[in-house]
């Protein structure tokens, strides 16, 4: 039952009936755990999708991926893998790639290349941008021969962010603008208006309590609209920097996480839910290098 109603809601929207955005699904279990309420956070490899400058952040080098098993749904998946590098404090580069698949019917990929640059003489803020590669491709239409479908499409976009760190580190604050040029898709040639991604603002931050527990709040527009924005707040805590809990809040659903560090490693385990759905489960590994 659940396959049907996630292939009749990709369908619907791949016909054009309504405006959806499937993209950027699920980037790392570590933010999505936290409700999303990563702008104002973006300390590590997930980063690189959630605000390119906080790149500016990770110690040297880390790489990250992320396996998520979506509604108990087997043929829906999403897999993502994200890798920042920081040269010298002051320039930063990444790269990522997902993917949000229902098997033999739809899938997306979404590929970021990510710069971020401390701000001279302001080394506390630091700018980020990336450019972004969207594919969409529907076997299915092709399995029944549609003459409307013309194959995949491949559209590019920009996202452009900001970032600033007090310099004890114990709070941080994040802009971010989504698709700066909104680009359109569209995967039948009979569709008479391409579905926008939409251009989306998000403006969070977070704060350290006692050096122990984070709590990031953020505030983001939905399809580009100033009069639909949501809140998002996310909660952190370290326990002898080894095992971490996570909490959160996106609207009315409920996210929760834990993690597990070692030396160069880390593995990160997000539960999110969904009233109509049903649960998401997400398992990442990540690995620091020196």
């Amino acid at each position: 039952m659940r396959r049907a109603v996630a292939a009749i809601i990709i369908l619907t929207a791949l016909s054009g009936a309504v405006r959806a955005d499937f993209r950027h699904a699920r980037m790392g279990p570590r933010p999505r755990s936290m409700g999303s309420a990563f702008v104002g956070v973006a300390d590590d490899a997930n980063s690189i999708y959630w605000n390119a400058a906080g790149m500016i952040m990770v110690d040297k080098f880390e790489i990250t991926g992320c396996r998520s098993s979506l509604y108990d749904v087997s043929t829906l998946s999403n897999d993502y893998i994200a890798g920042v590098y920081n040269f010298n404090g002051r320039i930063a580069v990444g790269a990522s790639w997902t993917r949000l698949e229902l098997k033999d019917i739809y899938h997306e990929d979404t590929v970021n290349l990510g710069l971020a640059l401390s701000i001279p003489h302001f080394d506390d803020f630091s700018f980020g941008a990336a450019l972004k590669i969207f594919s969409l491709g529907a076997p299915g239409y092709e399995k029944y021969n549609d003459p409307a479908y013309e194959g995949s499409v491949n559209k590019a976009s920009l996202d452009l962010g900001l970032y600033y760190h007090s310099p004890s580190l114990v709070w941080s604050m994040g802009f971010v603008v989504y698709n700066l040029n909104e680009p359109g898709l569209q995967l039948l040639s009979t569709t008479s208006t391409p579905d926008p991604v939409y251009r989306d603002f998000a403006l969070g931050g977070k704060y350290i309590f006692n050096g122990l527990l984070l709590v990031s709040y953020e505030l983001r527009t939905r399809y580009g609209e100033f009069d639909d924005v949501i809140g998002r707040l996310g909660s952190e805590i370290w326990f002898f920097d080894v095992v971490a809990l996570r909490g959160g809040f996106e609207r009315e659903n409920l996210t929760a996480g834990f993690g597990l560090k070692g030396k160069r490693w880390e593995i990160d385990l997000a539960l999110e839910t969904h009233y109509d759905l049903g649960n998401s489960y997400l398992f990442g590994l990540t690995i620091m290098l020196p």
